[in-house]
Order: structure tokens, then sequence, then C-alpha cells
């Protein structure tokens, strides 16, 4: 029994074995997939380029100052316009104080002056009487500077000079005592009333210049290379929002600062804007509003711009060439903006660069073209 069940088992196998090899299992062939990723694309256009740069700060007063009172008294005038916003043109009465003091030096100061020179008469005529005399007394010689007078003559053109100047000092404390508005202005703060006393020295008013402002912009070191060679004069447009009214001035370029802030690497930009560029209600924005300073720069021929994205990050960009190819290329950035670079070397009018991120890029792969927007210059 074991025999024949060993036969039985082996027989059974040999046949199945004979089976198989008679009748083998060929494999299904499959071609290989080739996968194209899809990507977006814009089609460049070149055209120039004009830099605009752009900054922003606070409009300042050109000149402020503080006036005082270079004379003491009692206040006998102020004028209705001594009020923080008041206007007053350049010799415009602002405050007088009491002159009687200063009249009565001016009276005493002449006074002296006259005696002065009565002095110097009087020994003019001695030394000619002196002088008489010594010839009389048949004296030889040449006469002393006692006998001509000449320490009494000069004592006496010295007292008339001193006395001449005190004459000058008490005019000039006179003229102050009405105190004028240096050049056409503005009042930031009054700081006296009338009926009040005015000390020497003591504070009159802020004022600060009512016909022009300036503004200070700072320019990084980048920007300040896109300016003309000849800063000074240069266009400014000054934009800002005053109230919900969008207002817009005309500035120019007065000078540089010089210096580069250590902190920030700028360089302060300071422009300034005129009563006579401007219209309407405020002819210059008033001090203290914050601007926004437009400034052209240079130009740049056969520009491309690029959003930002499309560059990445070694300067390359990914193009696509007409077999739908991708093509990697150097390029050369001119300028960074937040959004878009633009680019003056290695880009041409008309070919496809891709937006969109490819997550293993190689140099030749095959891609599914898409288009974008197409990129239009400002």
């Amino acid at each position: 029994m074991k025999l024949i069940t060993a036969i039985i088992v082996i027989g059974t196998g040999v046949a199945v074995m004979a089976y198989f090899i008679g009748n083998p299992v060929e494999a299904t062939k499959l071609d290989k997939e080739v996968f194209e990723p899809r990507v977006e694309f814009l089609e460049l256009v070149a055209d120039t380029y004009k830099v605009e740069l752009s900054a922003q700060g606070l409009v300042e007063p050109v000149t402020q100052t503080v006036i005082i009172s270079e004379v003491a008294g009692a206040i006998e005038f102020v004028s209705p316009k001594l009020k923080t916003g008041g206007r007053f043109l350049k010799g415009e009465r602002i405050v007088k104080v009491s002159s009687a003091d200063y009249q009565a030096q001016l009276a005493q100061a002449s006074a002296t002056v006259a005696d002065a020179e009565f002095q110097i008469v009087q020994e003019e005529a001695r030394a000619v009487q002196a002088m008489r005399d010594w010839k009389k007394l048949g004296r030889g010689g040449k006469p002393g500077q006692l006998v001509t007078r000449e320490p009494q003559l000069k004592s006496a053109r010295a007292k008339l000079a001193s006395a001449e100047a005190n004459v000058v000092q008490a005019q000039r404390d006179l003229a102050k005592t009405e105190i004028t508005a240096p050049y056409d202005c503005m009042v930031e703060a009054a700081s006296v009333d009338a009926g009040g006393y005015l000390p020497r020295g003591g504070r009159v008013a802020e004022v600060y210049t009512a016909d022009k402002v300036q503004v200070r912009l700072p320019l990084s070191l980048e920007d300040v290379s896109f300016l003309p060679k000849k800063i000074v004069g240069g266009s400014v447009i000054v934009r800002a929002k005053v109230g919900r009214v969008s207002k817009e001035w005309s500035g120019a370029i007065v000078r540089t600062e010089g210096k580069i802030d250590r902190a920030t690497h700028t360089m302060m930009i300071v422009v300034e804007m005129r009563e006579a560029d401007g219209d309407g209600m405020f002819k210059v924005p008033p001090t203290g509003l914050f601007v926004q300073g437009k400034f052209e720069g240079g130009e740049f021929e056969n520009a491309v711009k690029l959003p930002r994205e499309a560059l990445r990050n070694d300067e390359t960009v990914w193009l696509i060439d007409e077999a739908s190819k991708l093509v990697v290329r150097k390029v050369t950035v001119e300028r960074s903006e937040r959004d878009y670079v633009v680019v003056t070397v290695g880009l041409s009018d008309g070919e496809r660069v891709i937006t969109s991120p490819i997550e293993l890029p190689v140099n030749g792969m095959k891609v599914e073209p898409v288009r974008k927007q197409a990129n239009q210059l400002n």
C-alpha cells in the first residue's frame, strides 16, 4: 500500500509539472509612461522700464524760529493774529512794548554827544591859543604835547565816539520795542498777552515759514543709485490723504543730507514744496502730515518685468522651448520690487517663462504648458 501510494503521488506530480511545462504563462508587457508636469507660464514682453522710487516722511517747516524780545518793558500792543495758526507777512508788527524809557535813553545819549562835540571845540581853541602864547614867549624848539593839548583832544574825541555809539545803541533799543515778523510766517505758539510785561530775552512766539515746507524722505543706497547724477532740482510728486480727499503736490529736491544712517543704510533726501506751485485750500501740505514721495529714476531699454515667483533662488528662470521642454537659464536682475523683478539680461520678448513650482525640475524635461495672464510693463 505504501509503494502504491508513493507511485500515485509521484505520478500525479509528474503529470502536473508536464502540464505547466506544456502550457507556460506569458507576462504582460506594459509601455513605460512618461510623466509631464503641468506648469503655468507667462509670455514675456520686453519694453522700456522707468524706475519709480518711493519713500515716506513727515512734512516739516523749512524754517522755524523762536521770537524773543531784546528789550524789556510793558506790553502796549499785541496783534490779534498772534494766535496758533495766525499768519504774518515779513515786517508786519506782532508786539509792541513801552518805548518811553528808550526814548529817554536816546535823548540822554544825544545830549552826551553834544557835550562831547562842545568839549572837542573847546580843546581845539585852547590848543590854538597855547601855540600863540608859545610863539609870543619866543621859546624855541618843538612844543610838547601838553602845549598842543593833543592828549586832551584825543580824550575828547574818544568820548565823542563813545557817545555816538550810545546813540546808535539807544536807537536800536527804541526800534526793538516794536517786534515784527522776520519773514512770511505762521504762528506755532504764542507766549504773550496784552497788558503783560516782557522781560529782556522773554519769549514772544514760535513761528515757521508759511509759503514753503519740506519733507525728509529716506532712500536706500540701492534706490539712490537709480537717481539721476544731478540730484538737486529733480522733481518729486508728493501724495497724501487729507481726510477723505487724496491730494498731490509737486516738489523739488533741494539737497541731500550727505550721511548714511548706519542702522537702516538709508540717505535722507530733502524735498521742498512752495505755495506758488500749489492750488486750492492746501497749496502746500500742512506740517505734521505723513506723505509719500515718488521719485523718477533712470530707464532700462528692453527690460522684462517678471513676477517674483518666476525667479528662482539662484537667479535663474525656467523657460519652455518650442518643444515644450524645460530650459534653465541664468539672468541678470537689475532691480527688485515687492511683487516683481526687472531683468535686463537673459530674456527676450515672446519667450515663455514658468511661474508655477516643479517638484523635481530637470533641464530638458517635457512639460505640459498652461497659459497664464500675460505680463505687461507699466
